[in-house]
């Protein structure tokens, strides 16, 4: 999962919506992570999550998950995944679907990991959607119409925060 989420952070509208400052930096953290320069990436993506961008959160959510350049802490990248989903970045609502779904860095949870993979499944014809979408499915099997019913006003009331591309 984690490979495919930093192939669409490279891909990303929302990262080409970016002041050329931030967009420099992030091409400059992306990079730094591919050779393994944690500390740097580190850097970069921290100063982007100050400014609030979703693709640094995620990033950084991701740097938790694996150990890499900080200690591994699941419950750590779930809190950056949080923030970056809460802007309404895909990718970060896929991965805390995930956690939820898997209790990784969270309590288990069918609903929430739900709700966060239909939110993200919304975004298009995209590898991100689609496996949102197979998540939100899987979990739908195990939930009455009523649960479902509840949720799905739950997704349709949730709105973004601001982004650093706004």
């Amino acid at each position: 999962m984690l490979r495919v989420l930093l192939l669409l952070l490279i891909a990303s509208p929302v990262a080409a919506a970016a002041p050329d400052w931030a967009m420099a930096t992030l091409n400059d953290g992306l990079a730094a992570h591919r050779a393994q320069d944690y500390a740097r990436a580190r850097h970069d993506f921290r100063r982007l999550a100050g400014e609030g961008s979703a693709i640094a959160e995620t990033m950084l959510g991701v740097m938790h998950a694996r150990g890499q350049g900080v200690p591994r802490d699941a419950a750590t990248a779930a809190t950056w995944w949080l923030r970056a989903a809460n802007r309404g970045y895909p990718p970060a609502q896929f991965a805390l679907a995930e956690a939820f779904a898997e209790g990784r860095g969270v309590g288990r949870d069918a609903e929430r990991a739900w709700v966060w993979a239909r939110l993200a499944a919304t975004h298009g014809d995209t590898p991100t959607a689609k496996r949102a979408g197979a998540l939100a499915t899987s979990l739908a099997a195990r939930m009455d119409a009523a649960t479902l019913a509840r949720l799905d006003r739950k997704r349709l009331a949730w709105r973004p925060w601001a982004t650093l591309a706004e």
